[in-house]
Parts: structure tokens; C-alpha cells; sequence
């Protein structure tokens, strides 16, 4: 439910860094999507073909409720506990057009009605209808590329960099073992919200860069990527990411992920630098009911960003994606140290159950807002740089082909540095939670 937005640009010759990694084709969906990669995963499509037996159009519906419930998100005890509440029923209908041939079009809307109530505040509520999609693409086999134009989805591993809808141009380029994904745009340079002109231009960001990696072997990539966000609002302010990465993601067996990446930003004539670490593995237990257990550890420096068009969503094993740094807390990673662990298990061949710890501390010391503007302590001694601990519990079930749901339950619990009120022998902060439901049906 997190969606942000950030830039990349041009200067590929750092790239083709050195990789280590092994992936197939079917692994790397949502980093080599193809023309459905954000349609739904079985859908049943009304198709009208050609005389060839070739499809000229399909059309892809889809029904989903979303529900998001965060208590106490002033950490405080007692009566005056704030709580969020939000909803929002989506109906999301996607148009392909000649999919098959050298040249295609997709076209993507997504209907919403989102209400919002918080504690002593009068409910709000706004319908939307978003373009989320519209690009033509071209095939050209001769130079092994896929070129969109138009306003397209783009997700790389665990949404670690991005997960956002940008308006330019995006090319996937393989050849043998290689893989390159180029791309330049804007966000929301378009009108996205058919509904309220205010919506066009409405991103702040500009994006250009390039991921490089190549394939060793079986459901492992490695390689580099070279990023640059700009905001369009502020001549001054603007980021530069770069890094190496590697990533398998095998059915069975021990998979991993590592991020090592560098950050710079200039802004109003001030450079600040910044470094940060992602790395940890899955052990799939070879038996039906696929048991794991998972480790990570994840670092980042007082003043390195993310690229702000990231999502942190990603599975360990399981069938259901969810926030990777926490649920409640859902941090950045900036200025933080975050310990994961994580066991799993199939209950059903189509139901999965997850329980992640993490335990969280800060760098150098400094406000709860700088990792989530949700969750605020009034008290905050500063005493120690461990902020709290966080367990979720992610459920996901396929009823069947055309519906699935999610649960997602989060409790944070914040560090003896938060009080509940000034004196010295203050009680604790309380912890917050927060529950998640989605549904989809696909037709």
C-alpha cells in the first residue's frame, strides 16, 4: 500500500560491473516482465482473434478489496491512542491489443474509491479513476529488445529501487546470459486520475538509469545497476544510486538476495553520501509442506535514501508478498540496522503461512518520523539506539484460479526509550499494530 516515486540516468559506462548469480526466465517475472506482467496471474480473457487464430484484442478484469487497520499510531497508553482505518474496493480493467505480433498496445484503468478515518478527525473519502497503464511496444528480435513507449510498470528484485508506473520510454535487452533494462521518464508526467486535472504533473520526479546483469546457471542473477532521480520541482535536489546485487530465487534449497549499494544527493549545494546493505537466504526444506527458515541483515547509513519509488515487498518462500522491513513500522532503510528472521510453511498446496521477526536500530541516534511519519512517540528519551522489535504473520490462500486473498497482521513494539509520559519513572510506550486484508477475483 506504500507507493513512492524517484529518477535515474544515463552514465552506463560504470556499469558491467562484475556478477555472480544463476536465474531462468520464469524466475525473473517482475524483473523481466513481459506484456502482462501487472495483469492478473491466471486470468480468464475475453479474446477476439484473428482469422490466423491470433489474438487483435484481449480484455482482462479484475476485483480487489483492500483493508488496512494501524492502532496506536502515537505509541501512547490509555485513552488517547490514535488509530487509522482505510478502505478501498478497486476494479481494474486491462486492454491488449495484436499481443503476439511485432507491434502491440496495452492500455490499463483501475477504478477506486478509498476512505480513510482517523481518530477525531472527520472521514475522508475519494473515488479515482486512474489510468495506471497505456504504452505501445515493439519486439525487434533482430537486436534481442522489447521497447515500451507510454506509461508503463516497472518492479526490480523485491522492489528494492523501484515499483512505480512511469511515463517515457523503458527497453529489455538480452543477449545470451545478459540482461539489460534501460529507462527514462517521469512520473505522473500524465494526468493519472481521469478524474482530477491536478493529477498531471503531479510527481515531482524524474527517473534514467539501467540494471545490468547476467545469468549463471539455474534462478540466480547478478549485476549492477546505475540509477538517477531528479526532482523536477527543485532545480538542486537530486540522487544518484549505483550498486552491485544478486539474487536467486530457487523453488527448493537454499536461495538469496544481497544488495550493496551507494547513494549521493545534491541539494541546495549541500553533497551528502551514503551506503547501504541487504543481504540474507531462505532454506527451502525439499518436502510438501515446503517448511523454511530465513535470516537477514540489512544496513543503511545515516544519510543514504532510498530511491523513493520503492515498495520493499518480496515473498521468502511463501505465496504472498509483503513488506520485507516490517509490516507496522515499514521503514525506509536509512539509518538503521534491521535483523530478520523468518520461519514458513505450505499448509495446503495452495495456502502459505509466515511469521518474520525483525528487530530494529538506528545508526546514530535520531526522530522515529525519519522511518515512518505514521508512528510517532511524543517521549522519546533517545536513551539507546534500539528502536523496538516487529512480528508479522502473513497468510495467503488461492481459493481457486480466479480468486485469492491475503492476511497480513504486524505488531510493533517500541524500545524502553519510548515513554508514555515525561517522568522518570514513565511507563513504556504501548505497541502499535496493524492488520491487512486483500481480496482479488480475476473473471
Amino acid at each position: 500500500m506504500d507507493y513512492r516515486v524517484r529518477a535515474i540516468p544515463l552514465g552506463l559506462s560504470l556499469f558491467l560491473t562484475s556478477c555472480l548469480a544463476h536465474a531462468e526466465d520464469s524466475g525473473r517475472r517482475e524483473t523481466f516482465p513481459d506484456r502482462t506482467a501487472s495483469a492478473p496471474l491466471r486470468p480468464e480473457q475475453v479474446a477476439i482473434r484473428s482469422d490466423s487464430g491470433s489474438d487483435i484484442m484481449k480484455v482482462n478484469v479484475t476485483l480487489k478489496m483492500e483493508t488496512f487497520f494501524l492502532r496506536n499510531k502515537k505509541l501512547r497508553s490509555g485513552d488517547k491512542r490514535e488509530h487509522v482505518q482505510e478502505r478501498e474496493p478497486q476494479a481494474r480493467l486491462r486492454l491488449s491489443l495484436l499481443e503476439g505480433r511485432p507491434l502491440y498496445g496495452v492500455a490499463e484503468m483501475e477504478l477506486k474509491d478509498k476512505t480513510k478515518r482517523t481518530s477525531g478527525n472527520p472521514k475522508q473519502n475519494k473515488t479515482h479513476l486512474e489510468l495506471t497503464q497505456v504504452y505501445f511496444g515493439m519486439d525487434a528480435d533482430a537486436l534481442n529488445t522489447r521497447l515500451l513507449l507510454g506509461r508503463w510498470l516497472y518492479r526490480d528484485e523485491r522492489e528494492w529501487l523501484l515499483d512505480e508506473n512511469i511515463d517515457g520510454a523503458l527497453a529489455y535487452w538480452r543477449f545470451g546470459k545478459w540482461r539489460a533494462d534501460l529507462l527514462g521518464g517521469r512520473v505522473n508526467y500524465w494526468q493519472r486520475d481521469l478524474l482530477d486535472r491536478t493529477s498531471r504533473d503531479s510527481g515531482a520526479t524524474a527517473a534514467a538509469g539501467a540494471i545490468v546483469r547476467r545469468k549463471f546457471g539455474k534462478d540466480w542473477f547478478a549485476g549492477a545497476y546505475l540509477l538517477t532521480t531528479k526532482n523536477t520541482h527543485n532545480d538542486d535536489s537530486q540522487r544518484l544510486h549505483y550498486g552491485l546485487r544478486s539474487h536467486g530465487e530457487q523453488n527448493k534449497g537454499l536461495r538469496h538476495w544481497g544488495d550493496l549499494g551507494a547513494m549521493q544527493s545534491d541539494s541546495t549545494g549541500s553533497q551528502r553520501h551514503g551506503f547501504a546493505v541487504d543481504a540474507g537466504a531462505t532454506y527451502i526444506f525439499s518436502t510438501p509442506l515446503r517448511p523454511r527458515v530465513t535470516l537477514g541483515y540489512a544496513m543503511a547509513s545515516k544519510y543514504y535514501r532510498q530511491t523513493g519509488l520503492q515498495s520493499n515487498e518480496a515473498t521468502m518462500g511463501g505465496n504472498t508478498k509483503f513488506n520485507i522491513y516490517g509490516a507496522t513500522l515499514a521503514p525506509e532503510l536509512t539509518n538503521l540496522h534491521i535483523l530478520t528472521a523468518g520461519i514458513g510453511v505450505n499448509i495446503t498446496p495452495d495456502s502459505t503461512l509466515d511469521l518474520v521477526y525483525h528487530d530494529y536500530r538506528q545508526v546514530e541516534k535520531g526522530d522515529l518520523d525519519v522511518h515512518n511519519s505514521e508512528l510517532k512517540s511524543r517521549y522519546d528519551t533517545r536513551k539507546t539506539s534500539r528502536l523496538g522489535g516487529g512480528i508479522d504473520l502473513i497468510w495467503g490462500l488461492e481459493v481457486n484460479e480466479h480468486l485469492k486473498t491475503e492476511l497480513i497482521m504486524g505488531m510493533f513494539t517500541p524500545s524502553k526509550r519510548f515513554r508514555s509520559g515525561s517522568g522518570d519513572n514513565a511507563s513504556r510506550s504501548a505497541p502499535a499494530y496493524s492488520v491487512g486484508f486483500e481480496a482479488e477475483y480475476r473473471f
